[in-house]
């Protein structure tokens, strides 16, 4: 059964082969002895490259080419790569009517599968061909496959083989030779009509734009700028018959040119007028249909055509439009802004009143924990306090009119105080900072968290006889920043809380800063349970 599947794509003609086309032919005949042999009729079909005669031994001596012919052959056999998938004649010179039965012919697939036993030739030119003579041998009409193979074989009544050929169809997708742009397809005319398909030379397209390296590819894409919009392409072949050459154009995934035959010109293709976006030509020889070349290329828009230009145009259009609008109201948004500028003042005002009504609150509490430690006869303690409440009290009045200071000065500050603190009330606390948190160019409001801290020590750790327990942790959440102040204190009822001061004036602080920065960048929250309290700041997008 596979035997047969492979006769029937070989198709053989029994037609009368003085009727042949001869001149779209190629023929290949060694008979200058005049001895039979074999030769070879290959047909043009519209492009002069259509084979290239070389021997087998090329894909013994050059394995990476992969042809996978028999090694058996012999290495001097003449080998002709065939392009086109039309079918291909053997010629016979040397063998006719009166000899023929002294000579047998084969031909072979890929020298395994046999579709032509040998047999003596039965077939007869009646014209010359070439050198070789009217009356001559010719076999019929024989096809494969891309990537097969045809071998032909004569031999005498001796059974000795006298001459061979091997034909190998090999893959063959368009080249691409030169691209050349324009604004003005007109540019191209005098080329196309004048072109040479003989000749290897490149005419000279002034000055124009050309493109001549890393045209085709899967992933390589021609960035074109608009006034390129008019594309002439040259494919890398002699092509005689425009025919030959087929393409298909699509823009994005549409098809806007179908695979048809290349209208303009033998080997050169022109796209004209294309309108901006991505596209993808994709070339082919009519004969070699499965094997295709695709160049990929973008189109820009014009400056005037983008989408940047019409919203600008209609911008410009609606300010215009408005424009006797913002004049009539122009007094009005004036007298707003010199309002909105007063708030503005006030809430700084008010933030700097509240900054320094908490610098004496702050004064008036550490004054009594001292005079809490004198009462109870603990004067070293006094001392110490009293010596560490000068150095913050220095800090206090040196940062008061600061808007922000590093997180790390404010840690050392709070550190200081908490010691302080734990002269009058003995607890124990941990401060942990997120390691990708920057200590040094981080900042913060000064003394934001300081009566924070005050709250939970002396509302939370007064009546806990030592075993009150301080945590802090400052936390990074994507681009937030948390600071969580905990303690194991008997917690508070958060409905009916009654805020001291230094809480009170922190949470007015927290309501004006974010006034000022025209959204809540700082945001508060308290817990409590019986089991101890919570406060939770929040500082959005600030790392």
């Amino acid at each position: 059964m596979k035997k047969l599947l492979l006769i029937s794509v070989l198709i053989i003609s029994t037609r009368a082969y003085s009727q042949l086309d001869w001149p779209n032919y190629s023929t290949s005949i060694d008979n200058a002895q005049g001895t039979p042999s074999i030769g070879v009729a290959i047909p043009y079909n519209g492009n002069y490259h259509n084979f290239d005669k070389n021997v087998v031994g090329i894909s013994h001596w050059n394995p990476g080419s992969k042809l996978g012919i028999d090694t058996a052959l012999n290495a001097q056999t003449p080998l002709f790569f065939v392009y086109d998938t039309a079918g291909v004649y053997f010629l016979l010179p040397g063998v006719n009517e009166k000899n023929a039965r002294d000579y047998e012919f084969t031909v072979l697939l890929d020298n395994k599968s046999v579709i032509t036993p040998w047999g003596p030739v039965n077939r007869f030119t009646e014209q010359s061909i070439g050198s070789m003579k009217a009356g001559s041998g010719i076999s019929g009409n024989y096809r494969a496959g891309t990537g097969q193979y045809l071998v032909a074989q004569l031999r005498n009544k001796a059974g000795q083989v006298i001459s061979s050929r091997v034909v190998y169809f090999k893959k063959k997708a368009p080249a691409i030779a030169l691209l050349s742009t324009s604004d003005n397809a007109r540019a191209f005319t005098s080329l196309i009509k004048n072109e040479d398909h003989f000749s290897d030379n490149r005419q000279d397209l002034g000055w124009h734009r050309q493109y001549t390296s890393s045209l085709a590819g899967d992933s390589a894409r021609l960035q074109l700028a608009h006034n390129e919009n008019n594309i002439l392409v040259q494919i890398d072949a002699k092509i005689y018959r425009k025919e030959a050459l087929e393409y298909a154009l699509y823009k994005g995934n549409t098809e806007i040119r179908q695979w048809a035959g290349n209208e303009r010109a033998n080997n050169y293709i022109l796209l004209e007028n294309l309108a901006p976006g991505n596209y993808r030509l994709l070339t082919r020889f009519t004969r070699q249909p499965e094997s295709i070349t695709e160049l990929r290329f973008s189109l820009a828009p014009a400056w005037y055509n983008t989408a940047g230009f019409y919203a600008a145009t209609l911008a410009f259009l609606a300010v215009a439009a408005a424009g006797w609008y913002f004049l009539a109201k122009y007094r009005k948004q004036k007298q707003a802004s010199a309002l909105a500028h007063k708030k503005a003042e006030q809430s700084t005002e008010a933030l700097q009143n509240i900054h320094a009504l908490l610098n004496p609150h702050f004064t008036f509490n550490a004054l009594s924990s001292i005079q809490g430690l004198v009462m109870k006869g603990q004067v070293d303690a006094a001392s110490t306090y009293l010596s560490s409440f000068g150095a913050l009290l220095r800090e206090t009045l040196k940062e008061s009119k600061s808007d922000h200071i590093p997180l790390t000065k404010e840690l050392e500050n709070l550190q200081l105080y908490i010691g302080l603190e734990q002269l009058r009330y003995h607890f124990v606390y941990d401060l942990a900072v997120d390691a990708d948190i920057d200590l040094f160019t981080t900042v913060i409001p000064p003394f934001l968290l300081q009566p924070f801290v005050e709250n939970a020590i002396k509302h939370g750790f007064s009546k806990m006889n030592g075993e009150g327990v301080l945590t802090i942790n400052i936390l990074k959440q994507e681009n937030d920043m948390l600071v969580k102040i905990t303690d194991n204190g008997p917690g508070f009822d958060t409905a009916a809380l009654q805020e001291g001061y230094g809480l009170s004036l922190s949470r007015k602080r927290i309501s004006l800063q974010n006034r000022e920065y025209g959204e809540e960048l700082t945001g508060l929250q308290l817990d409590s349970t019986n089991k101890g309290a919570t406060v939770i700041i929040s500082f959005k997008n600030w790392l």
